[in-house]
Order: C-alpha cells, then structure tokens, then sequence
C-alpha cells in the first residue's frame, strides 16, 4: 500500500477556466447530511480504485463514520491504517480530504470509522463545465416510448444527445439511462431531464441525420453528481494524455 496520500484533486473536468477555488475548510463548515454519498479513493494498487459510500455520522476532532464499501455484492476488505481519499459534493461545490481507516467492524453492522480530516479542499462546481462523450444511452420522454440514443456531450448540469428522431418539445420530461465507466467500477444512471433545445443536426456524408437535444438535469443526487464530475475528469486527463 502506497504510504504517501495523493493530493486531493478537486480539478473535476473542465475544458474552460477553473471554477473559483472555495479554499480550506472544516468539515463542520461544510454542513453535511446524514445518508450523504461520499466517494472513497483507495491508495492501493490492489483494490479498485473508487467507491461510494453513505454517510453515517461524525463527531469533530474524532471520526467520521461511513458504511463499508461494497462492489459487485460484497463487502470489501478495508484494513485498519488503510489511506482513502475522500471526494463529496454538496450545494453546488466539490470538497476532498485525505484521511485513514482508524476502525473497521461489522458490529452492529458494518462501517469505518475514518480519521478525522484536520482541513477538507472545496472548489465551487460550475454545471456549465462540459466534456465531450460518445455513450450509448435511452431515453424515455414523458408519456412517450423510449428510443436509443448517444450522449454527445455532458456535465453536471445537462447533456446534449443526438436521436434519429425527435422525442419531445422544449419543456418535454424525460428519463436518460446511460452506463458509465470510471476507473474500474460502473455506474448506472438513470437521470431526470428536460428537454431545452431540439436541433437538426448536420450530418457528415456517412452520417444518418440526427436530431440534437439539449437537455438539463433535473433533482440530481450527489451520488450522481460525483460519477458526472469523475467521469469528466477521467476523460479530461485521458485527452491530456492523449495530446502528451
């Protein structure tokens, strides 16, 4: 197990300036939820990178306390020493901190208690930050069938999808699926959306003709937010990578 901490990194995938840095925190400060999604960055190279947890609790200056990660159905080993670092988003900001595993137990049921974090890192997330995809999705309007389609583009805030045909007007609901990959792990989302925009499209000449919404999200979780700004960031470096 890697004995140095990461940086926690809170450069969620932006192609456009940085969102304004909100500075060293509490935790207390933060004013978080019980039942909270939180994500957990191992510092390992043997266990998959990220996972979410749920918030349970936690006392200042002593712990925090989380439920015991789980992949595929099963609990995952987490040794007492074990260094995460934390990611959570809250309000309409990002925050993360490093910490350890002061007590893992199973009794009354299974959760961490984490090392308390001396400062937590926040920066304001901008929903207008978006990263370009190409994810196979189906969406479903309101009263409608639902239909195939790829998500061209998304952020925190909306998505542009292309569909061959159109699925709903301005102000339309609907329902986005999309399985998306970060690190090892899958997500599936299913988001609440409303259609903004509907556009033809002009297509290449071994293009189909697509027609493009532009949608915003609507009541989405935390959780969902963090898979959203993850999924950013992973494609952000992919691409930096990629132009190195």
């Amino acid at each position: 197990m890697s004995t140095v901490l990461d940086e926690p990194s809170l450069n969620l995938g932006k192609s456009e300036p940085s969102p304004r840095d909100a500075g060293p925190l509490t935790l207390d400060q933060i004013k978080l939820a019980i039942g909270d999604s939180i994500q957990l960055q191992f510092q390992s190279d043997v266990e998959p990178s990220r996972c979410f947890v749920t918030l349970i609790g936690y006392l200042e200056g002593q712990s925090v306390i989380v439920t015991t990660p789980i992949l595929n159905g099963s609990m995952m080993l987490v040794r007492e020493g074990q260094d995460f670092v934390v990611r959570l988003f809250s309000g309409k900001s990002a925050y993360a901190f490093t910490t350890s595993a002061k007590r893992v137990t199973n009794t009354p049921y299974p959760h961490l208690h984490l090392a308390y974090p001396k400062a937590v890192r926040g920066m304001v997330v901008r929903g207008s930050s978006r990263g370009r995809t190409h994810i196979i999705c189906h969406a479903t309007a309101e009263g409608g069938r639902g239909v195939a389609c790829v998500a061209r583009d998304i952020s925190v805030g909306g998505a542009l999808i292309a569909v061959s045909e159109k699925i709903g007007a301005v102000g339309t609901l609907l329902t986005l699926k999309l399985r998306v990959k970060v690190g090892a792990a899958e997500h599936v989302l299913a988001l609440t959306c409303k259609i903004r925009s509907v556009n033809a499209s002009r297509p290449a000449d071994n293009e189909k003709p697509t027609v493009l919404h532009g949608l915003s999200f609507e009541d989405v979780t935390s959780q969902d937010t963090l898979v959203i700004s993850a999924l950013l960031y992973q494609n952000l470096i992919s691409a930096q990578e990629a132009e190195g």
